[in-house]
């Protein structure tokens, strides 16, 4: 079974709601890794690396179905106007612009202080 097919079935025999706990009970498990893991003076162990995956798997199902549901739609051409994960996109490119701008004055303000 290929990932997105198999993405779709869990969400359609076990429902939205039960994915969406699933995805917050992942993120909540990868926060107490990194914790202990960082308790033990460590950035990374196999615990981290366990949630990570677990979580990427959880997003990945729900990027799958933003990207199947359509934000509205043109009835004179009979296609969607655009999709959910769009808003995502867009969200997302404007945070990594917001970030490469606070890297920038952070840069620039090391140097003025040398």
């Amino acid at each position: 079974m290929e990932k997105e097919e198999l993405y779709n079935e869990a969400w359609r025999v076990w429902g939205g709601d039960m994915q969406l706990d699933i995805l917050i009970e992942e993120m909540a498990e990868l926060t107490q890794a990194i914790i202990k893991t960082r308790r033990h003076n460590v950035t990374w162990s196999h615990a981290v690396f366990e949630e990570i995956a677990d979580v990427r798997i959880c997003l990945e199902q729900v990027e799958t179905r933003l990207k199947a549901l359509p934000t509205g739609f043109d009835w004179e051409t009979n296609t969607p106007k655009g999709y959910l994960w769009d808003i995502v996109e867009e969200l997302k490119a404007g945070k990594l612009t917001r970030l490469e701008e606070r890297l920038a004055a952070a840069k620039a303000e090391m140097v003025e202080e040398r």
